[in-house]
């Protein structure tokens, strides 16, 4: 991407967040008057609820006065048709109602005038059976009908001077009903509190509107419709407007002062960088030389792009020698681990022998006391035939244990030539007795903690060289500490991934300040002992490089952990 497009998409950026900037800042603005206008429409709201209770007082008061009327109470006893026509007809006029009806005790409707003919028969409208002769509430409620909405105020009929009770029940019921239609919803539109409707609103994507619901209960408390009210956001429009000419603005000026800021930005960053690239390109000083003098940032760029180029020649010659020289160091790299190898190997060599001679001390011994009874009993003339091949089968057993320790010593320590599937626990117990013979008189005692049936599929030899160099580490703590009833533990088990080997002793651990660093070559804490400091390093090697494990030490338990972790795609 060249300077030009990297600037002009920077300069694109930088309007994109100053808008962005304006776009949240009105963002939170509209939030804020949101909030007020929801406030202020849910105050219109309880205004408009106290509107319709108003609307409702008159209905109500009508109902409760026809209730209480004596005549229409003897009525309802009398059922004279010719009374009811000289004093209810005309009712819904009267009134403002859609619907009037007087019903007896057993709720058969006595009287009934209305001025829409879905009205004439009340029965459908809601369950008679709902009302109670023995209650003397008036009751308020509304039902769905196909023609939308209807309003009914039911009273207990009763004398002035009686009570409506489970004891004295009521004569009938007089039932004032009122159609909520579209009439009835512009007048209460009208009142400019809200705009009113029965079914929800379909706004649009610009209607600045805020929409509330009353909900319609029927004779039971069930919800059988909803009022909508209409709030026009005016406070949201006029902000939006506002808005929209802000950001325009904004954007204008936002375009300009990019347009100074490109312009800015060519001069002193884009010029300047096209020479540095021209230079850099063709290895040239030319492009960079009226920068010299300059006391900034270019300055010191051209400075140091010259002082490269003059160097060149010698970063060239450098970078011819620079193979020969990482060659060298590679092989004296080589050279380092393979006399680390070889000081591992007299190490253990030194090791087997000093084994070895522990444990053909006791066997020599004994031959020698038995060469020595052959002789004293020949001088006495006391060997007899028997007594001699009695004598001669001891000392073969014993030169047989003899050569079978060294058959062991030379099979432990001879070199793997490929991978073989082996027991982990007999290589643990192998490794053990090669070096009892070493510990056998130090009152140091074995614990092998390990599963007959975890196997490991790799180089045995190494394995046991590992393992050896750590029993030996182990039992030299404990000698040099002098540690009384000493322990070197082997334990290993398996996990979902890996088998774990634990080695651990009792014999007082290394210095916390030294753990980390017993691994690396040469180091040793066995100096008075004449440790040379490569086994530890020798056994990372193989446990890391040759086993792809890994291996860490840490103070534990009184003495020295030394854990390896095997991967089991090698077992």
């Amino acid at each position: 991407m060249s300077i030009k497009s990297s600037f002009l998409i920077l300069t694109m950026l930088a309007f994109l967040v100053s808008i962005g900037f304006e776009f949240v800042n009105w963002s939170d603005e509209r939030e804020d008057v949101n909030a007020m206008a929801e406030r202020n429409a849910d105050e219109m709201v309880q205004g408009f609820k106290q509107l319709l209770a108003l609307k409702s007082d008159p209905f109500k008061k009508q109902t409760m006065d026809y209730a209480a009327w004596n005549d229409l109470a003897h009525f309802t006893e009398t059922k004279e048709l010719q009374w009811a026509d000289d004093n209810l007809k005309g009712s819904t006029i009267q009134f403002g109602i859609n619907g009037f009806y007087i019903l007896d005790a057993s709720k058969k409707v006595l009287f009934s005038e209305v001025d829409k003919s879905f009205l004439e028969n009340i029965s459908i409208l809601f369950p008679l059976e709902l009302l109670d002769s023995a209650n003397s509430e008036l009751l308020h409620f509304f039902a769905k009908t196909p023609q939308n909405i209807v309003e009914f105020y039911v009273a207990p009929i009763h004398r002035i001077d009686e009570n409506v009770s489970a004891d004295s029940l009521s004569k009938g019921f007089v039932i004032i009903a009122k159609h909520w239609d579209e009439p009835f919803l512009e007048e209460l539109s009208r009142f400019g509190i809200a705009e009113v409707q029965l079914s929800a609103f379909k706004t649009g994507q610009n209607n600045y509107s805020i929409m509330h619901e009353i909900p319609f209960l029927g004779i039971q408390g069930e919800k059988v419709g909803t009022l909508y009210l209409h709030f026009h956001n005016k406070m949201n429009e006029v902000l939006d407007n506002y808005g929209t000419k802000d950001i325009q603005l904004s954007f204008l000026n936002t375009f300009l002062l990019m347009l100074v800021f490109a312009l800015l930005i060519t001069k002193f960053i884009s010029f300047p960088l096209r020479d540095i690239t021209n230079a850099l390109e063709h290895k040239s000083k030319e492009p960079l030389r009226k920068y010299l003098l300059n006391e900034n940032e270019y300055g010191a760029i051209a400075t140091a792009l010259c002082e490269s180029f003059d160097t060149k020649n010698e970063l060239e010659e450098l970078n011819k020698n620079l193979e020969a020289k990482v060659h060298e160091e590679v092989e004296n790299s080589r050279l380092k681990d393979r006399m680390l190898f070889q000081q591992a190997k007299l190490t253990a060599l030194g090791e087997m022998l000093n084994n070895i001679a522990h444990q053909w001390r006791q066997p020599l011994n004994t031959i020698s006391v038995v060469i020595s009874k052959i002789y004293l009993d020949s001088k006495r003339e006391k060997l007899t035939p028997q007594m001699l091949e009695d004598e001669i089968c001891k000392l073969r057993e014993l030169i047989q244990n003899m050569s079978s320790t060294i058959d062991d010593f030379k099979d432990f320590f001879k070199p793997d030539t490929e991978k073989v599937r082996f027991s982990l626990r007999k290589s643990m117990e192998e490794c053990i007795k090669i070096t009892d013979g070493g510990i056998a008189n130090k009152n140091i005692a074995f614990q092998v903690d390990c599963p007959i049936e975890i196997e490991i599929n790799g180089f045995k030899k190494e394995l046991s060289h590992v393992l050896l160099v750590l029993i030996n580490n182990a039992k030299d703590a404990i000698i040099q500490r002098e540690i009384q009833n000493g322990t070197i533990s082997l334990k290993a088990y398996e996990q979902e991934h890996y088998i774990i080997i634990e080695v651990s002793d009792n014999g007082g651990g290394v210095d916390e300040a030294h753990v980390a660093s017993i691994f690396d070559p040469f180091f040793t804490t066995k100096e008075a002992m004449g440790g040379s400091g490569t086994g530890l390093y020798i056994s990372k090697q193989i446990v890391e490089q040759s086993m792809q494990g890994s291996i860490s030490a840490v103070n534990e338990r009184g003495g020295l952990v030394v854990t390896l972790v095997l991967p089991k795609e090698e077992a």
